[in-house]
């Protein structure tokens, strides 16, 4: 029988280098549904590959802020290896993301990956940054 249910929706952020762990995000979201959906409360995995098009008119993250970021209610990051591309705002799309949910006063949830690491594989400039991110973190409570 059908009911009303609150929908949250859970925007996925991260650069490029966890796919898998984006992934296991929305597996772990829709394994929370199957358990608690029927306490009429559900949430809804969104991000920017699937929650996004293409749009000309602004910086290409100010166009998934708008279209995605604004309209959700909780953020989950995810890092490994890389902190990602600059916006011209923030260090990263993912960083900018953070910020500005944090600043709007919604709950984001920010985790770093601890899977081995190929020595050979990483980019080291952009391993730094997010070491020094998840320092930053760790300073101001996220």
């Amino acid at each position: 029988m059908p009911y009303f249910a609150i929908a949250i929706s859970v925007m996925i952020a991260s650069p490029g280098d966890v796919q898998p762990e984006r992934q296991t995000a929305r597996d772990v979201i829709h394994e929370w549904n199957d358990t608690y959906a029927h306490q009429r409360v559900v949430l809804l995995p969104m991000g920017w590959e699937s929650h996004s098009s293409p749009e000309m008119g602004d910086r290409p993250q100010a166009i998934i802020n708008q279209q995605l970021l604004n309209q959700c209610d909780l953020l989950v990051a995810i890092f490994w290896t890389r902190l990602g591309t600059a916006t011209g705002e923030a260090a990263s799309g993912t960083v900018e993301e953070i910020t500005k949910h944090v600043a709007a006063g919604k709950p984001a949830m920010v985790y770093f990956s601890k899977s081995p690491i190929e020595p050979g594989r990483i980019n080291r400039e952009q391993y730094d940054a997010v070491l020094e991110y998840q320092a930053e973190c760790r300073k101001n409570g996220l």
